[in-house]
């Protein structure tokens, strides 16, 4: 079987989209009654929300929504019944892997960017009929909604790759698992600071002398630098959580 055709890509990618049309469509049916209570309740006539409430409120639904869908994005793989015919599926891990990365990353970003603008018209229209007060309506891509896409993107490759690592719980354990990490990254990299530079330390402080400078700006000063440091770095992630779905299947008896 090769790695990837188009047509069983498209069966693959069907069936993916008709999982989560279900729940995906009543969690926006219910965003959309809790956007018009909040707006009903936030706006006073004559006066605008600082920061605008909607872009706050979009990067909420993206964000929180987006990695609770991908974290149960592989749960069939784990289902004690329903791997089986997961497995059954003719079709390659990577088809598996782009259909649910694509479902929970792009295309639900252009999905909740399409909805939310929905949602805060309506918004508008009942917080103009009961308090008469409305903002101007949501303008998707400006600078602070690009940063939140870009975030969600890092946060959901990572999510994705929780959700075939854990057969439970992959959001709870995914967020625990990246504190766990970062918080890691830190103490090593303080105690090897505390090694390395030992004369800038006293024994009974944490905080190191004013006479320490650690040059790092410049090493990153260049936009392109930090560009392609966190494109690199995604696609690593992405290819980690590849690599954890092909070996999943040889696993338990799989």
């Amino acid at each position: 079987m090769s790695q990837f055709s188009l047509p069983r890509f498209q069966r693959v990618f069907l069936n993916d989209a008709l999982r989560f049309v279900k729940p995906v469509g009543y969690a926006t049916l219910a965003l959309l009654g809790l956007t018009a209570l909040i707006y009903l309740n936030s706006f006073e006539p004559g006066q605008l929300t600082r920061p605008p409430l909607r872009d706050a409120l979009f990067g909420v639904y993206l964000i929180g929504q987006g990695l609770l869908f991908t974290s149960v994005s592989f749960q069939d793989m784990h289902h004690p019944l329903e791997r089986y015919q997961y497995l059954m599926l003719p079709c390659s891990n990577l088809e598996r892997f782009v259909s649910r990365y694509l479902l929970t990353g792009p295309l639900f970003i252009l999905y909740v960017i399409l909805t939310f603008s929905v949602m805060d018209w309506v918004g508008n229209q009942v917080a103009d009929a009961w308090a008469g007060a409305r903002e101007p309506l949501f303008t998707p891509f400006t600078q602070d909604i690009w940063v939140v896409i870009r975030v969600y993107l890092a946060a959901q490759l990572v999510m994705l790759t929780g959700a075939i690592c854990f057969r439970s719980y992959a959001l709870i354990k995914t967020a625990l698992s990246m504190v766990l990490l970062l918080a890691g990254v830190v103490a090593v990299g303080y105690v090897s600071m505390r090694i390395f530079y030992w004369n800038y330390f006293d024994w009974n402080k944490w905080e190191p002398n004013d006479g320490l400078m650690l040059l790092l700006e410049p090493l990153f000063a260049a936009s392109w630098m930090n560009v392609a440091a966190g494109v690199g770095f995604a696609f690593w992630i992405a290819y980690v959580a590849y690599r954890c779905l092909q070996t999943h299947e040889v696993q338990d008896g799989l």
